[in-house]
């Protein structure tokens, strides 16, 4: 088996967002994964607009997580977000940059979130969106066992067009009996996914 490329995955902080921050200037990719954003962003809006979405809350309400290359290139965002404890759901949104899509990485972040959402947040259900037209987010939910539970019509504006937004959820029952199978599927995926601690010990 050829050797796995590593891919280093560990929590997000401020410092980050300047390495990122460009990832929001072309609107057109953005809008793919994005819905909030109606014009493209320079890097003081992404700072201001992401500090909220990383202080500290006890408990947490989000947790966002940076993957990085082999060179510590920021390749992919990730994370579980709008944490609810009392009814135990949240929202899982990814993004990955251009050159990563559709090779296997954003199966392993995901598989990732879904570990620490049903595992150690010990969550009940999560869920997430995706643009109508984005085939690529539509299989890899499919395939992890995401299942459609609306639709809002028209409701995603972009590209001079409005497209249907598609609701997804997973159970962690589902998540349960699918987790195997998922597991053994990922083990072809190119990628070895390496954690990394918040701070160095």
């Amino acid at each position: 088996m050829a050797d796995k490329t590593k891919i280093f995955f560990r929590p997000m902080n401020e410092e980050d967002l300047d390495s990122l921050h460009h990832w929001f200037a072309c609107f057109e990719d953005i809008a793919l994964f994005d819905r909030g954003l109606p014009v493209p962003v320079n890097r003081q809006y992404v700072v201001e607009s992401w500090k909220p979405a990383l202080q500290f809350n006890d408990p947490p309400k989000a947790l966002w997580f940076i993957t990085e290359d082999p060179d510590g290139k920021p390749v992919g965002v990730c994370g579980v977000q709008a944490i609810n404890y009392i009814h135990g759901d949240a929202v899982i949104p990814m993004f990955v940059s251009k050159e990563y899509r559709c090779v296997g990485l954003a199966s392993t972040m995901l598989l990732a979130l879904l570990e620490l959402a049903f595992g150690q947040l010990r969550l009940h259900r999560v869920s997430t969106i995706y643009r109508a037209d984005n085939e690529a987010s539509r299989k890899l939910l499919s395939a992890t066992g995401f299942a459609e539970e609306g639709r809002t019509r028209e409701g995603w504006y972009a590209d001079g067009q409005h497209h249907d937004t598609i609701h997804v959820g997973l159970l962690r029952s589902e998540w349960t009996d699918n987790r195997q199978y998922i597991s053994e599927r990922l083990t072809r995926s190119p990628f070895e996914l390496i954690k990394r601690p918040r701070f160095p010990n």
